[in-house]
């Protein structure tokens, strides 16, 4: 998204602050004159710049250079701003250059979402979701973990797991067909999806937002009874910006304080269930406001787990279409992660490869 845009509503969360400090300190009159006119002109520059937006599905979809050898996986950030009115073509254009890539050769195994699929829970924001993202996941396997935004909550507590429309939207056919695993039957929270990559198994394992502690126990069971299938794990709230573990002001426990469910932190789900099982492969998380983040850790047989995080959430990004892509190579350990631009295929920092890490496991 060019500046102007970003200037553009950088201009409108300043009349939002002008609108504030009127109602605070303002005086009668003053009020009376001026907040008419801003319940005008501010929902009038939303719906302009709403259409500014729209524009962009006309443009061309451009396809990318890609390996035809290599097999590549889709990762949305958190999605919960493309999501409403204002941005949804934003999300619609993504999705359909996804496919168009497929529909060119690409070998697209799956597509991946990271959580705060919504910003709270609505069934408008759900629709939009479902409608957007339906004809791509008729084609490839559409996986989404839920965030603590996909819940309905208080601004603070979320006082009931069951209290989101997450199961109804993204049970998508194709989805369910690869599902092999449930916690709880037909409810997609915590799932464990059937996947090959290059003809070895590669399952993934999403688990809902803060796991509860049998869920936990539920995922170390299935894991440690299948040591000939290598899984990525799928969490929302799980690393810190910049990287390492999250420990500080975590969401979960804010979420679920004083409230009758369980919950784990991301050092506990390290501890009871990532680092004693070989054959989790690697962690995808999103929640924390960076683009990305990448961390290795040692494990209990001594090998490197990356561990990674993406997000568009953050306003410095939500704009620019950005989807992390993995590619895995034919005959190759290493897997190569980049973030495009959808609209204008431009790499993040110019970089077409951010990192790599490594998928070799115990699975052979």
């Amino acid at each position: 998204m060019s500046d102007e845009y970003k200037n553009f509503f950088q201009r409108l969360h300043h009349l939002h602050y002008i609108y504030v400090i009127i109602i605070l300190f303002g005086k009668p009159k003053m009020i009376k004159h001026t907040v008419p006119l801003l319940f005008f002109v501010i929902p009038l520059l939303i719906s302009c710049h709403s259409e500014d937006y729209d524009d962009i599905m006309d443009d061309p979809l451009q396809v990318m250079e890609f390996n035809s050898s290599s097999e590549y996986i889709a990762v949305f950030g958190d999605i919960q701003y493309y999501t409403n009115n204002t941005y949804k073509a934003l999300y619609n254009y993504s999705c359909n250059w996804i496919l168009a890539q497929k529909r060119v050769g690409m070998n697209i195994n799956s597509v991946l979402q990271v959580g705060d699929v919504t910003q709270q829970n609505s069934a408008g924001s759900w629709d939009l979701f479902r409608n957007a993202t339906k004809e791509l996941a008729e084609e490839i396997p559409y996986i989404a973990m839920i965030g603590d935004h996909d819940y309905t909550w208080d601004g603070a507590t979320i006082y009931d797991r069951n209290s989101t429309y997450f199961s109804k939207y993204v049970n998508f056919p194709l989805t369910i067909q690869k599902t092999v695993a449930w916690f709880e039957e037909g409810r997609m929270e915590n799932i464990v999806i059937e996947n090959y990559i290059h003809g070895l198994p590669v399952y993934f394992l999403v688990l809902e937002f803060g796991p509860r502690e049998e869920v936990v126990d539920w995922a170390n069971e299935y894991v440690e009874s299948h040591p000939d299938i290598n899984f990525i794990l799928m969490t929302h709230e799980y690393m810190e910006k910049g990287g390492g573990l999250r420990t500080e002001g975590l969401k979960s426990a804010l979420r679920f304080k004083n409230t009758n469910t369980t919950y784990t932190t991301p050092t506990q789900l390290w501890n009871r269930l990532i680092k004693k099982n070989d054959n989790i492969l690697c962690v995808l998380c999103g929640h924390v406001t960076s683009l990305y983040a990448y961390t290795l850790t040692e494990n209990d047989f001594g090998r490197e787990v990356p561990q990674i995080q993406h997000n568009i959430q953050a306003s410095a990004y939500r704009y620019d279409n950005w989807l992390m892509l993995w590619e895995f190579p034919e005959n190759s350990d290493s897997v190569n992660v980049q973030i495009i631009n959808t609209h204008t295929l431009k790499c993040y920092d110019d970089k077409r490869v951010l990192f790599q890490f490594k998928v070799s496991g115990p699975v052979k």
